[in-house]
């Protein structure tokens, strides 16, 4: 670690402040999982050697910017340039997160810049499976783990930067959004969604996966998912009274549902 002016330092490639720390590096990425199980002395300027996105798996903390303050909660999702000083004052014990550290020149030899990957943390409003997943690729760590995450972090780019101006979209379909997040728990068909919007269903099937770069059945599925990994940190619900609440047929189609999303089994999930 190498101290800079005004007390701070930085960081490099794999390094952290927190307790608990392990890294994967597959070259072009690293991963990074911190944790803070319990009260220590947090709050020091610091900077990354490496473009970073972090995430807040659980957990909470104010960050402190430049001119800025911002308040990390789970699911929270940030975007730091290369040596760009912050420091976060932790306060809520455990917090765990989730770090993704990037080569530049990753970026430049598939055509995205530091830019597009600050654009992309700032457009994307749903990163919970993109990093659960990331987690899960870098925990198995095999010969295909590294075409994984760079199929995931690249799906996240292009979804997010070179899809990422919904205001060209139809105004249908981010009604159709709104819809589907909020009724999140039911199974709205096709055919209902077509009824609120006054737009053929051939027509919204042709338009889904521009807007949403997944399928109808994932997009429904993926919200059920988002919605029972917050009910397994936060509750003392059982696996079936979950998979009930989040409108799953029973437990057995929850698990596996959860699994091939997340790739850890919901009991697996919670001690994460």
């Amino acid at each position: 670690m190498q101290h800079l002016k005004k007390n701070s330092i930085i960081l490099e490639r794999g390094h952290y402040l927190a307790p608990r720390s392990c890294a994967y590096d597959f070259d072009d990425f690293l991963v990074g999982i911190t944790a803070y199980e319990k009260p220590i002395e947090t709050g020091i300027w610091h900077a990354h050697e490496k473009p970073m996105i972090s995430y807040v798996l659980y957990g909470s903390n104010l960050e402190h910017r430049k001119g800025a303050k911002i308040k990390r909660t789970r699911g929270s999702m940030n975007y730091y340039h290369a040596y760009e000083q912050h420091k976060n004052t932790y306060e809520v014990f455990p917090s765990k997160h989730i770090s993704l550290e990037i080569n530049p020149a990753f970026l430049n030899k598939h055509g995205y810049t530091e830019q597009d990957v600050a654009l992309a943390t700032k457009r994307n409003d749903n990163p919970n499976l993109t990093f659960i997943n990331l987690m899960s690729e870098a925990i198995v760590n095999d010969r295909q783990s590294y075409d994984a995450i760079k199929m995931l972090f690249l799906s996240f780019l292009e979804h997010s930067v070179k899809s990422g101006n919904r205001q060209m979209h139809s105004s249908w379909m981010l009604t159709i959004r709104d819809v589907l997040n909020d009724r999140w728990d039911e199974n709205v068909s096709l055919r209902e969604l077509s009824d609120i919007v006054h737009v053929h269903p051939t027509t919204i099937s042709k338009n889904f996966r521009t807007f949403f770069q997944c399928t109808f059945g994932e997009y429904t599925r993926r919200l059920k998912v988002n919605k029972a990994m917050e009910k397994l940190k936060a509750s003392s619900y059982s696996l079936t009274e979950i998979a009930y609440i989040c409108g799953f047929s029973d437990q057995s189609h929850f698990t596996r549902v959860f699994k091939s999303m997340t790739g850890f089994l919901p009991k697996e999930y919670v001690k994460l």
